[in-house]
């Protein structure tokens, strides 16, 4: 039998003072079986709402740590390392969307979650949050997508492809510095100390278990699904991004019934380039979008 959400969380550490990120060390971190492998997970915060946060190919449950001190002060925060990311297991065997999917709804069982929550994605695990909502509607309450990649087209297709070859034959070090060139552009980098421990976290991933994600990403194309999302749902989208600029978010947002589109200052990444504004714009439509 699962144990609840709440006995789970009063194990774990909550946010510490207001505003404060959330700092990772052992006691903030646990782990579920999942099919032969373990996911690494961590909780936090406090309320009746819970949020489960999804972080971008390539990140981990340290992508949100900023942003997930602000949010939990008014809500439970659920991060997750992917499989083959952060401290979940390594994997040897390719994958596609559908086991990321089924690989949340694993995770929301053995914690326990009951009520519908809310899917918060960076990037390309905005792909894993609208096919999770488009399986199992009733168990989300909304969604906030930041810097979706919700399609692959055939550059980026290639793209993918070739970067996990080049990881696979040289290691991370092939394409971190022409993988951030583009998801955070010179300008953006004003915080080095930010910015250099964000490459040092994309540099210590798994080489196969890198190029196995990117592969499972690579045939992506979520633009069917967007127009049968009924919950409410936030585009944010990076007023610097190169990888999906704000008129392309704007584009999949017109798609949702129920969809807010906003431009937050920021590139790629923008929950580590720009997390109280992220966590600002969150909380404000969360908070508005309550019955």
């Amino acid at each position: 039998m699962c144990a609840s959400f709440d006995s789970l969380q009063a194990a774990a550490p909550v946010a510490a003072a207001p505003g404060a990120p959330v700092a990772m060390n052992d006691r903030d971190l646990a782990w579920i079986d999942r099919a032969g492998f373990r996911l690494q997970y961590a909780l936090g915060g406090s309320g009746a709402t819970t949020a489960v946060l999804i972080h971008e190919l390539g990140g981990s449950i340290e992508s949100w740590d900023a942003v997930a001190g602000d949010l939990a002060r008014s809500m439970r925060i659920v991060r997750y390392d992917q499989r083959g990311h952060g401290g979940s297991d390594t994997v040897r065997t390719p994958y596609a969307l559908a086991d990321h999917v089924d690989d949340l709804q694993e995770l929301l069982e053995q914690l326990a979650v009951a009520q519908p929550c809310w899917l918060i994605a960076a990037a390309a695990g905005a792909a894993i949050a609208v096919e999770f909502a488009a399986r199992h509607p009733a168990r989300v309450a909304g969604i906030v997508m930041c810097a979706p990649a919700l399609d692959i087209d055939p550059p980026r297709r290639r793209d993918l492809r070739d970067r996990a070859d080049a990881v696979t034959h040289d290691g991370m070090t092939a394409i971190a510095d022409p993988t951030l060139a583009r998801s955070w552009p010179p300008m953006l980098r004003c915080d080095i100390e930010v910015f250099e421990g964000y490459r040092r976290r994309f540099l210590a991933n798994d080489p196969v278990g890198y190029a196995l994600a990117s592969h499972a990403l690579s045939d992506i194309d979520l633009w069917a699904q967007l127009p049968l999302l009924q919950c409410p749902c936030l585009f944010l989208a990076g007023e610097h991004d190169l990888q999906r600029p704000p008129a392309r978010v704007a584009a999949q947002a017109a798609l949702v019934a129920r969809a807010v589109f906003d431009v937050v200052p920021a590139g790629h990444l923008m929950a580590v380039q720009r997390p109280a504004e992220v966590a600002a714009k969150i909380a404000a439509f969360i908070a508005g979008s309550q019955p």
